[in-house]
Protein backbone atom coordinates (compact mmCIF):
# COMPACT_ATOMS: atom_id res chain seq x y z
CA UNK A 1 0.00 0.00 0.00
CA UNK A 2 1.45 3.59 -0.67
CA UNK A 3 1.62 6.39 2.52
CA UNK A 4 -2.00 7.29 1.92
CA UNK A 5 -3.33 4.71 2.63
CA UNK A 6 -1.38 3.44 5.20
CA UNK A 7 -2.02 6.63 6.76
CA UNK A 8 -5.37 6.04 6.26
CA UNK A 9 -5.77 2.68 7.50
CA UNK A 10 -3.68 3.81 10.70
CA UNK A 11 -6.17 6.31 11.38
CA UNK A 12 -9.01 3.95 11.33
CA UNK A 13 -7.50 1.61 13.65
CA UNK A 14 -6.72 4.58 15.91
CA UNK A 15 -10.70 6.24 15.58
CA UNK A 16 -11.77 2.25 16.17
CA UNK A 17 -10.25 2.37 19.46
CA UNK A 18 -12.00 5.47 20.61
CA UNK A 19 -15.29 4.65 18.82
CA UNK A 20 -15.33 1.20 20.92
CA UNK A 21 -14.10 2.98 23.93
CA UNK A 22 -17.33 5.62 23.43
CA UNK A 23 -19.49 2.82 22.91
CA UNK A 24 -18.43 0.36 26.11
CA UNK A 25 -18.92 4.00 28.58
CA UNK A 26 -22.40 5.07 26.64
CA UNK A 27 -23.08 1.54 26.90
CA UNK A 28 -22.78 1.32 30.84
CA UNK A 29 -24.77 4.71 31.15
CA UNK A 30 -27.94 3.71 28.95
CA UNK A 31 -28.13 0.11 31.56
CA UNK A 32 -28.27 2.31 34.10
CA UNK A 33 -30.68 4.73 32.41
CA UNK A 34 -33.19 1.75 32.37
CA UNK A 35 -32.90 0.83 35.92
CA UNK A 36 -35.88 3.05 37.86
CA UNK A 37 -34.01 3.70 41.11
CA UNK A 38 -31.17 5.50 38.94
CA UNK A 39 -33.19 7.30 37.00
CA UNK A 40 -35.33 8.61 39.82
CA UNK A 41 -32.08 9.73 41.70
CA UNK A 42 -30.33 11.27 37.96
CA UNK A 43 -33.68 13.64 37.55
CA UNK A 44 -33.63 14.71 41.29
CA UNK A 45 -30.05 15.37 40.75
CA UNK A 46 -30.28 17.79 38.38
CA UNK A 47 -33.68 19.66 39.24
CA UNK A 48 -31.49 20.19 42.58
CA UNK A 49 -28.06 21.21 40.01
CA UNK A 50 -30.43 23.88 38.13
CA UNK A 51 -31.55 25.36 41.56
CA UNK A 52 -28.36 25.95 42.52
CA UNK A 53 -27.27 27.22 39.00
CA UNK A 54 -29.72 29.67 39.11
CA UNK A 55 -29.42 30.41 43.15
CA UNK A 56 -32.94 29.27 43.71
CA UNK A 57 -32.27 27.98 47.28
CA UNK A 58 -29.54 28.44 49.84
CA UNK A 59 -26.61 27.18 48.73
CA UNK A 60 -25.34 25.30 51.58
CA UNK A 61 -28.16 23.09 51.75
CA UNK A 62 -28.55 22.55 47.76
CA UNK A 63 -24.83 21.50 48.13
CA UNK A 64 -26.28 19.21 51.04
CA UNK A 65 -28.25 17.55 49.34
CA UNK A 66 -26.56 17.08 46.15
CA UNK A 67 -24.08 15.48 48.23
CA UNK A 68 -26.52 13.08 49.90
CA UNK A 69 -27.73 12.38 46.19
CA UNK A 70 -24.57 11.59 44.86
CA UNK A 71 -23.98 9.14 47.77
CA UNK A 72 -26.63 7.26 47.54
CA UNK A 73 -25.58 7.12 43.67
CA UNK A 74 -22.09 5.43 44.00
CA UNK A 75 -23.89 3.05 46.49
CA UNK A 76 -26.32 2.13 44.01
CA UNK A 77 -23.92 1.97 41.73
CA UNK A 78 -21.91 -0.65 43.18
CA UNK A 79 -25.17 -2.80 44.24
CA UNK A 80 -25.59 -3.00 40.10
CA UNK A 81 -22.03 -3.78 39.38
CA UNK A 82 -20.62 -0.99 38.37
CA UNK A 83 -18.22 2.13 38.72
CA UNK A 84 -17.92 5.28 38.72
CA UNK A 85 -15.26 4.66 36.37
CA UNK A 86 -17.52 2.54 33.61
CA UNK A 87 -19.16 5.58 32.94
CA UNK A 88 -16.68 7.34 31.05
CA UNK A 89 -14.59 5.96 28.30
CA UNK A 90 -10.89 4.87 28.77
CA UNK A 91 -9.05 5.35 25.50
CA UNK A 92 -6.45 3.52 24.51
CA UNK A 93 -3.96 6.38 24.66
CA UNK A 94 -3.91 9.36 26.96
CA UNK A 95 -2.19 11.86 25.20
CA UNK A 96 -4.46 12.41 22.26
CA UNK A 97 -7.62 10.57 23.53
CA UNK A 98 -7.59 8.46 20.51
CA UNK A 99 -7.94 10.72 18.12
CA UNK A 100 -4.59 10.40 16.61
CA UNK A 101 -3.46 14.28 17.16
CA UNK A 102 -2.12 16.69 19.76
CA UNK A 103 -1.73 20.66 18.77
CA UNK A 104 -2.37 19.29 15.43
CA UNK A 105 0.29 16.91 14.91
CA UNK A 106 0.50 13.01 14.50
CA UNK A 107 0.59 11.41 17.75
CA UNK A 108 3.09 8.83 19.19
CA UNK A 109 0.09 6.08 19.08
CA UNK A 110 -0.81 7.08 15.28
CA UNK A 111 2.93 7.11 14.59
CA UNK A 112 3.19 3.56 15.73
CA UNK A 113 0.31 2.10 13.67
CA UNK A 114 1.54 3.51 11.09
CA UNK A 115 5.33 1.88 11.72
CA UNK A 116 3.83 -1.09 12.11
CA UNK A 117 1.76 -1.34 9.14
CA UNK A 118 4.62 -0.14 7.44
CA UNK A 119 6.88 -3.09 8.89
CA UNK A 120 3.81 -5.91 8.04
CA UNK A 121 3.41 -4.15 4.47
CA UNK A 122 7.09 -4.09 3.73
CA UNK A 123 8.08 -7.65 4.69
CA UNK A 124 10.75 -6.91 7.63
CA UNK A 125 11.37 -9.97 9.19
CA UNK A 126 12.93 -8.96 12.55
CA UNK A 127 12.74 -5.51 14.31
CA UNK A 128 15.68 -6.21 16.93
CA UNK A 129 18.61 -5.17 13.61
CA UNK A 130 19.08 -1.59 14.26
CA UNK A 131 21.80 0.69 14.03
CA UNK A 132 21.28 1.12 17.88
CA UNK A 133 21.57 -2.45 18.69
CA UNK A 134 24.27 -3.44 16.33
CA UNK A 135 27.70 -4.91 17.76
CA UNK A 136 29.77 -4.06 15.27
CA UNK A 137 33.72 -3.45 16.38
CA UNK A 138 35.63 -3.13 13.08
CA UNK A 139 36.42 0.26 12.69
CA UNK A 140 35.83 0.31 8.81
CA UNK A 141 33.21 -1.31 9.07
CA UNK A 142 31.18 1.46 11.36
CA UNK A 143 32.05 3.98 8.85
CA UNK A 144 30.31 2.18 6.40
CA UNK A 145 27.54 2.16 8.65
CA UNK A 146 27.74 5.71 9.28
CA UNK A 147 27.34 6.17 5.71
CA UNK A 148 24.37 4.20 5.13
CA UNK A 149 22.66 5.87 7.37
CA UNK A 150 22.88 9.04 6.67
CA UNK A 151 21.96 8.41 3.31
CA UNK A 152 18.42 6.66 4.75
CA UNK A 153 17.94 9.20 6.77
CA UNK A 154 18.49 11.99 4.25
CA UNK A 155 16.11 9.89 1.61
CA UNK A 156 18.62 10.41 -1.23
CA UNK A 157 21.04 8.59 -3.10
CA UNK A 158 21.39 4.41 -3.72
CA UNK A 159 23.72 1.81 -1.86
CA UNK A 160 25.39 -1.10 -3.60
CA UNK A 161 27.16 -3.29 -0.30
CA UNK A 162 29.62 -5.53 -0.92
CA UNK A 163 31.07 -7.97 0.62
CA UNK A 164 31.73 -11.57 1.68
CA UNK A 165 29.36 -14.23 2.89
CA UNK A 166 28.50 -13.41 6.86
CA UNK A 167 29.99 -9.93 6.87
CA UNK A 168 26.85 -7.87 8.17
CA UNK A 169 25.49 -6.79 4.74
CA UNK A 170 22.19 -8.37 5.66
CA UNK A 171 21.70 -6.97 8.90
CA UNK A 172 22.92 -3.62 7.84
CA UNK A 173 19.97 -3.80 4.89
CA UNK A 174 17.40 -4.80 7.70
CA UNK A 175 18.33 -1.94 9.57
CA UNK A 176 17.71 0.58 7.06
CA UNK A 177 14.73 -0.53 6.58
CA UNK A 178 13.91 -0.56 10.28
CA UNK A 179 14.95 3.05 10.21
CA UNK A 180 12.94 3.81 7.52
CA UNK A 181 9.92 2.66 9.03
CA UNK A 182 10.94 4.71 11.90
CA UNK A 183 10.79 7.83 9.93
CA UNK A 184 7.63 7.23 8.33
CA UNK A 185 8.46 6.28 4.59
CA UNK A 186 6.74 3.05 2.95
CA UNK A 187 9.54 0.52 2.32
CA UNK A 188 10.01 -3.05 0.85
CA UNK A 189 12.47 -5.36 1.77
CA UNK A 190 13.13 -8.40 -0.36
CA UNK A 191 15.84 -10.86 -1.14
CA UNK A 192 17.49 -10.98 -4.76
CA UNK A 193 15.94 -14.85 -5.19
CA UNK A 194 12.47 -13.94 -4.32
CA UNK A 195 12.23 -10.70 -6.19
CA UNK A 196 13.37 -12.78 -9.16
CA UNK A 197 10.39 -15.76 -8.67
CA UNK A 198 7.73 -12.73 -8.26
CA UNK A 199 9.15 -11.25 -11.84
CA UNK A 200 9.30 -14.77 -13.60
CA UNK A 201 5.35 -15.32 -12.69
CA UNK A 202 4.10 -11.80 -13.16
CA UNK A 203 5.88 -12.39 -16.14
CA UNK A 204 4.22 -15.58 -17.20
CA UNK A 205 0.90 -14.35 -15.66
CA UNK A 206 0.25 -11.83 -18.34
CA UNK A 207 0.16 -7.56 -18.39
CA UNK A 208 -1.82 -7.13 -14.83
CA UNK A 209 -0.21 -8.81 -13.01
CA UNK A 210 3.39 -7.32 -14.19
CA UNK A 211 2.07 -3.94 -13.95
CA UNK A 212 0.79 -4.42 -10.42
CA UNK A 213 3.81 -6.07 -9.09
CA UNK A 214 5.75 -3.23 -10.61
CA UNK A 215 3.74 -0.48 -9.43
CA UNK A 216 3.98 -1.91 -5.87
CA UNK A 217 8.27 -2.26 -6.24
CA UNK A 218 8.29 1.58 -7.80
CA UNK A 219 5.90 2.82 -5.34
CA UNK A 220 7.79 2.42 -2.18
CA UNK A 221 10.36 5.13 -0.84
CA UNK A 222 12.67 2.83 0.16
CA UNK A 223 13.34 -0.94 -1.93
CA UNK A 224 16.07 -3.24 0.04
CA UNK A 225 17.02 -5.87 -2.40
CA UNK A 226 19.31 -8.71 -0.73
CA UNK A 227 22.11 -11.07 -1.77
CA UNK A 228 21.88 -10.15 -5.33
CA UNK A 229 23.50 -12.67 -7.45
CA UNK A 230 21.70 -15.58 -5.44
CA UNK A 231 19.07 -15.51 -8.44
CA UNK A 232 18.47 -18.10 -11.35
CA UNK A 233 18.77 -16.03 -14.58
CA UNK A 234 15.53 -16.04 -16.43
CA UNK A 235 15.99 -15.17 -20.25
CA UNK A 236 14.86 -12.38 -21.22
CA UNK A 237 12.98 -11.80 -17.61
CA UNK A 238 15.39 -11.43 -14.61
CA UNK A 239 18.11 -9.06 -16.84
CA UNK A 240 15.17 -7.21 -19.14
CA UNK A 241 12.74 -6.36 -15.25
CA UNK A 242 15.88 -6.02 -13.28
CA UNK A 243 16.81 -2.75 -15.63
CA UNK A 244 14.00 -1.49 -16.17
CA UNK A 245 13.29 -1.58 -12.12
CA UNK A 246 16.60 -0.37 -11.34
CA UNK A 247 16.22 2.30 -13.72
CA UNK A 248 12.66 3.50 -13.64
CA UNK A 249 13.28 3.88 -9.33
CA UNK A 250 16.48 6.51 -10.59
CA UNK A 251 14.51 8.46 -12.88
CA UNK A 252 11.82 8.96 -10.40
CA UNK A 253 14.45 9.58 -7.62
CA UNK A 254 13.80 6.32 -5.43
CA UNK A 255 16.21 5.11 -3.10
CA UNK A 256 17.31 1.36 -3.65
CA UNK A 257 19.67 -0.06 -1.18
CA UNK A 258 21.39 -3.27 -3.11
CA UNK A 259 23.85 -6.36 -1.16
CA UNK A 260 25.63 -8.31 -2.97
CA UNK A 261 28.43 -11.52 -2.11
CA UNK A 262 29.05 -10.75 -5.52
CA UNK A 263 32.68 -8.90 -7.03
CA UNK A 264 32.23 -6.12 -9.71
CA UNK A 265 33.65 -8.22 -11.94
CA UNK A 266 31.04 -10.65 -11.26
CA UNK A 267 28.25 -8.58 -11.56
CA UNK A 268 29.44 -7.67 -14.68
CA UNK A 269 29.99 -10.86 -16.27
CA UNK A 270 26.86 -12.09 -14.48
CA UNK A 271 24.47 -9.14 -16.09
CA UNK A 272 24.67 -7.05 -19.26
CA UNK A 273 26.42 -3.92 -19.24
CA UNK A 274 22.97 -1.66 -18.97
CA UNK A 275 22.08 -3.01 -15.17
CA UNK A 276 26.16 -2.80 -14.28
CA UNK A 277 26.27 0.96 -14.98
CA UNK A 278 23.16 1.34 -13.28
CA UNK A 279 24.46 0.00 -10.36
CA UNK A 280 27.37 1.11 -9.97
CA UNK A 281 26.89 4.90 -11.42
CA UNK A 282 28.50 7.07 -8.70
CA UNK A 283 26.43 9.85 -9.84
CA UNK A 284 23.65 8.23 -7.54
CA UNK A 285 24.98 5.16 -6.27
CA UNK A 286 27.39 4.90 -3.40
CA UNK A 287 29.43 1.65 -3.84
CA UNK A 288 30.47 0.43 -0.26
CA UNK A 289 32.21 -2.83 1.09
CA UNK A 290 31.97 -4.26 4.44
CA UNK A 291 35.18 -6.72 5.37
CA UNK A 292 36.14 -9.61 7.98
CA UNK A 293 35.16 -13.02 8.33
CA UNK A 294 31.90 -14.65 8.19
CA UNK A 295 30.35 -13.69 12.11
CA UNK A 296 27.51 -16.10 11.87
CA UNK A 297 31.08 -18.84 12.18
CA UNK A 298 32.37 -16.50 14.39
CA UNK A 299 30.22 -16.71 17.39
CA UNK A 300 29.84 -20.06 17.62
Amino acid sequence: MNKQQTLQNAKRIVEERRFAANEKAAIARETLRANAEWAQLEKSLRALQVDLAMGKADDKNLQREIANLEKEQQKLLARLGFSQSDLLPHYHCSLCNDTGYVDGKQCVCLKKEIRKLIVADGNLVCEDFTFERSTETNERNRAVYKKVKELCQSGKGNVLLVGNVGAGKTYLLTACANLAADLGKSVLFVTSFNLNNQLFHAHVDGLETRESLFDALLDVDLLLIDDLGSEKVYKNITGEYLFALLNERILNRKQTFISTNLTLQDIREKYDERIFSRLVDQNVTLLLQLVGEDKRISKK
